[in-house]
């Protein structure tokens, strides 16, 4: 069978299979070559292997929680895509992200995202699966490289969004010039020093894994810092 045509029948077996409510996580990851100076694109890389490694041992979760990785440099670059934890867990694991590029093509980068998002939507919504509302966390050192209004324009797809009650968004600033993710949420960028980008990776996991043992399918899936408490 072509390997393709064996990915898609994959995936529509697991989405028929597994009926956990599903928790939508969009991580969207600045690779550019300044993360690697700065030493971020490392803590990054172990955040994103404690979350899949610490999720992944917890069935409930593990069935609950759909992921999907985008990085944006001077490319934007698919690194895993929502659908099978499994198949996301071989994607990233022992497959670290690397940083380089000179250039930020941050909206280029939410707008693949969010058509990736809005696509699996509708995919769980042909099966009758349901899911949280999602999550889009952007995590980035710089300022867009991108024309100001490609960022405004998508800026307002998010926020659009956001107000609808659609999708929740977190913004990670982890540099000086982070000041383009201002533009993406309604409440304010957090500021990661190198140490607590896997703290905040830990706090995914834990949210994921209380959230998948809710009993009541009207609870919501909570990013926020009260949620680890």
């Amino acid at each position: 069978m072509d390997k393709y045509i064996q990915d898609i029948y994959l995936s529509n077996e697991e989405l028929s299979r597994n009926r956990s409510k599903r928790i939508l996580l969009c991580f969207c990851v600045d690779n550019s070559a300044s993360m690697e100076v700065s030493g971020m694109m490392a803590q990054v890389n172990k955040g994103i292997d404690s979350f899949f490694r610490r999720t992944h041992g917890e069935l409930l979760a593990r069935d609950a929680a759909d992921v999907c990785i985008v990085t944006f440099g001077d490319t934007v670059n698919l690194v895993c895509d929502f659908g099978s934890f499994d198949a996301a867990c071989k994607r990233v694991l022992g497959h670290p992200i690397r940083a380089t590029g000179t250039l930020t093509r941050l909206a280029e980068g939410v707008n693949y995202a969010l058509d990736k998002l809005q696509a699996h939507q509708r995919e769980l919504a042909e099966v009758g699966n349901n899911a949280y509302t999602p999550w889009l966390i952007l995590l980035s050192d710089g300022f867009s490289t991108e024309p100001e209004d490609e960022v405004k324009k998508a800026s307002k797809r998010v926020l659009d969004l956001v107000r609808a009650d659609k999708l929740r968004t977190r913004c990670l600033g982890m540099g000086d010039g982070c000041e383009s993710l201002k533009q993406f949420t309604i409440t304010r960028v957090d500021r990661l020093e190198r140490l607590s980008v896997i703290d905040f990776f830990n706090l995914v996991s834990r949210s994921v894994s209380q959230a998948s043992k809710l009993i009541i399918e009207n609870g919501q899936f909570d990013l926020s810092d009260q949620a680890s408490s």
